[in-house]
């Protein structure tokens, strides 16, 4: 077995011994009844008394049909499961699973980090000196000390605040009252257009063909992608034009999306991973600051579920993603998943209903640098549903990042996420990589494409972009089209 795969197998041993007792939420089930069902108030609370009910939430909407149920202390998740689908009413019940920001790493600005006694391909030394490592290596994985004696510098996982402060449903921290900013109106648009000037450090713009496609089309702010992540910094001086504005907020006051850990219209970024990924989506383009995103034009709603650790849970990614159906997404960005959840239905079918209503899915492939067509798989990128697009990661030389998942089935296209530059909270910028990063360049593309062409279906934009990538050697094989998005040629096409 080679150095890099025992590197690769160790650090997955260390995420799922961290995660082990974390696959769901203990005390909690997700139930749908089936259509048509005969629920009076008598038979409901005889079900809910055997089941060990303490709180139900009854969902409407797109979600007509399911309940989220708490149960009393003591009442194991199995127990209640079995007594539901004893009821003869139920379609399925579930556990609440766990879903977490895929783990990301803060490489240096030349690259991956290298790791003493560990031979990675491509790697770069932390301190700048020979191979091999040397110098002080970040830590592959936020609050994991792996490498022994890295630096966690706490990118995508470490909040900021303590944990378990009072609000955070999972126990992740809670920023104090004042710590998420109000929304400040938006700025005007910067007219005639300014250089970015580190647009140059965001080398994966360049690489899916985004720069010649702003020659034909820069994009549309008609055009909305629901960033479903860790939040957004909606006040990012390189983000706030392309913010989305809610035409009709509700009692939450959701103007520019919603906050699903803390249930308000204020989904403030208290991680990075949110807004780093809505940066290379939609950082506004031509307006004299940082960097762009694949989409110049575009508006960006933002929908938080997962907590300053970067956790969060089915039920609330559920009501994210039905949320952005209802006002009006059509390519949502995921950057996020799950081992082992292959019997989450609820989630899968909340796909489904993106499909129906014509909205893409795009899914980070997961970092585990695993085959997604074996068992076991990061999901939802290894779902079939046919709107799903799921997303590996290349570097800056063209080749499979060593981290990416992959799959010829299962695995669709790729996309940089090696050392990609892009915004953090606070009007800052910073470099990560992960699938997580590969994602948001695919959802931008998407966005582009569709904008230009809005009467396209999902179906068409997928084939477009599935059909124009440009081919690579380290792809072959790897992917259902063994190549790394090209927007630019996609952008080509016709009807």
């Amino acid at each position: 077995m080679s150095r890099t795969r025992k590197v690769l197998l160790l650090v997955s041993a260390l995420l799922a011994a961290n995660l082990a007792n974390a696959d769901y939420r203990s005390g909690e089930v997700i139930v749908k009844y089936r259509e048509g069902a005969l629920r009076t108030r008598t038979t409901m609370n005889a079900i809910y008394d055997n089941v060990g009910a303490r709180k139900i939430r009854r969902y409407a909407g797109l979600m007509k049909g399911f309940e989220h149920i708490t149960l009393r202390d003591g009442i194991k998740v199995q127990d209640a499961i079995a007594e539901l689908q004893r009821s003869g009413i139920v379609e399925y019940a579930q556990p609440n699973y766990m879903l977490y920001a895929l783990p990301v790493m803060n490489p240096s600005e030349g690259g991956i980090p290298c790791i003493p006694g560990f031979e990675i391909p491509g790697c770069e030394p932390a301190d700048g000196g020979g191979g091999g490592g040397g110098g002080e290596v970040p830590c592959l994985i936020p609050g994991l000390p792996f490498p022994p004696g890295c630096k966690d510098e706490g990118g995508g996982g470490g909040s900021p605040w303590p944990p378990g402060d009072p609000g955070d449903g999972d126990g992740g921290g809670t920023p104090p009252p004042g710590n998420r900013p109000e929304l400040k109106p938006a700025p005007a648009e910067v007219n005639p257009p300014v250089a970015d000037p580190q647009l140059s450090k965001a080398y994966g713009i360049e690489k899916v063909g985004a720069i010649e496609a702003w020659k034909n089309w820069k994009g549309s702010k008609d055009m909305v992608v629901a960033v479903i992540d860790t939040g957004v910094d909606y006040n990012h001086e390189d983000l706030s034009f392309n913010m989305w504005r809610n035409p009709k907020p509700g009692a939450k006051n959701d103007v520019v999306g919603y906050d699903f850990v803390h249930n308000d219209g204020l989904p403030y970024d208290d991680n990075e991973h949110g807004t780093h990924c809505a940066g290379s989506i939609g950082g506004v383009g031509g307006n004299g600051i940082g960097v762009s995103g694949v989409s110049q034009r575009v508006s960006i709603m933002a929908l938080k579920f997962l907590s300053g650790q970067g956790s969060g849970t089915s039920a609330d990614a559920i009501r994210a993603i039905d949320y952005a159906i209802a006002n009006g997404a059509k390519v949502l960005s995921n950057s996020w998943g799950g081992k082992g959840d292959d019997e989450n239905k609820a989630l899968y079918d909340s796909i489904e209903r993106a499909k129906n209503a014509n909205v893409l899915f795009i899914a980070a492939a997961g970092n585990d640098g695993a085959d997604n067509d074996k068992p076991d798989p990061s999901y939802p990128a290894a779902f079939d549903n046919d709107n799903l697009i799921a997303v590996a990661a290349t570097d800056k030389n063209d080749k499979m990042a060593f981290f990416s998942n992959y799959g010829k089935k299962t695995t669709h296209v790729a996309a940089p996420g090696a050392s990609v530059y892009s915004t953090v909270p606070g009007n800052k910028y910073s470099s990560l990589s992960g699938t997580s990063m590969a994602c948001p360049h695919v959802a931008g593309a998407a966005a582009l494409l569709w904008s230009k062409n809005p009467t396209w279906s999902y179906k068409k934009v997928k084939q477009v972009l599935m059909n124009t990538v440009d081919q690579l050697p380290s792809l072959a094989g790897k992917t259902v089209t063994g190549g790394r998005i090209n927007v630019n040629k996609a952008l080509q096409t016709t009807d």
